[in-house]
């Protein structure tokens, strides 16, 4: 079976980057579609959370098509770290080492205990902490509870103690985290983003995320009417969304209002 696989593939170093070049275009087409609907996802929720169509601001499939193009080339990227950690995994071999210095042993039980505490608490950051609220007492308390574990489980143990370094469980633990997190962010991250993003909004406070080649923003503006002789439709700054048709959509506080772009004199920034 693996000299019919050895078989099928190129021996020539053009067939062989012909073939590479055939599965990058693959992934690619396939990241770039998933980080179009990441983020279509996210503008969809930004906005509709506000009332509005993203078409409203001028955002379209070809406009998100375009700007997914170098979102999908970083996941390519993430793809092949990936694809590299598990082959390096299959390579690898294990390492023993005997540790017999107490303090060393300590130290070692310590350090594993922090490591797993901070990635605890990073998880409960990123994902789980309401916007707002204070986390250093929850985070504290992560770190003295595993450290505490760690004092615990060290006073326990013999004065030996025998290290096994499977490079191959690590490097595989650390491609399906990265993989998983990417998956992970790829499903929720759009619509926290985007309901976190209009609640900033509606507060008064700008924004703005790189997507690609453009951003997603509300910038902070004056506005004047045109006509000199007119009063300003709207006194002090506003949020500007973005404009389509001769319209422009603005966030006063917190809602949103349409103004007729030959009404009006924006003035950036406020």
């Amino acid at each position: 079976m693996t000299d019919l696989v050895a078989a099928d593939r190129p021996t020539t170093l053009a067939g062989q980057m012909s073939e590479w070049f055939g599965q990058a275009a693959q992934i690619a087409s396939g990241i770039g579609g998933i980080s179009y609907a990441f983020g279509w996802l996210l503008t969809d929720r930004f906005y509709g959370d506000l009332g509005v169509e993203p078409e409203e601001v001028s955002i379209t499939f070809p406009w998100l098509v375009v700007r997914a193009f170098l979102v999908g080339l970083v996941g390519l990227c993430v793809a092949a770290v990936i694809r590299t950690l598990f082959r390096l995994a299959a390579r690898s071999q294990p390492i023993n080492r005997l540790v017999q210095s107490r303090t060393a042993i300590v130290a070692l039980l310590l350090l594993s205990c922090i490591g797993v505490a901070g990635i605890v608490s990073l998880a409960y950051l990123v994902w789980f902490t309401v916007p707002g609220s204070n986390s250093i007492g929850i985070v504290a308390v992560a770190f003295a509870v595993s450290i505490g574990i760690g004092v615990l489980v060290a006073t326990l143990r013999p004065a030996t103690l025998t290290v096994r370094l499977d490079a191959r469980y690590l490097l595989r633990g650390v491609a399906g985290a990265l993989l998983g997190f990417v998956i992970v962010s790829l499903i929720i991250l759009p619509f926290r983003l985007g309901d976190q993003l209009a609640d900033e909004v509606r507060a008064g406070q700008p924004f703005a995320i790189g997507l690609g080649l453009g951003t997603i923003k509300a910038d902070r503006v004056r506005l004047s009417a045109a006509d000199p002789s007119k009063p300003s439709p709207v006194s002090g700054c506003v949020l500007r969304l973005g404009s389509n048709g001769g319209t422009s959509l603005f966030v006063v506080n917190g809602r949103v209002m349409r103004l007729s772009d030959q009404n009006i004199t924006v003035v950036a920034p406020c």
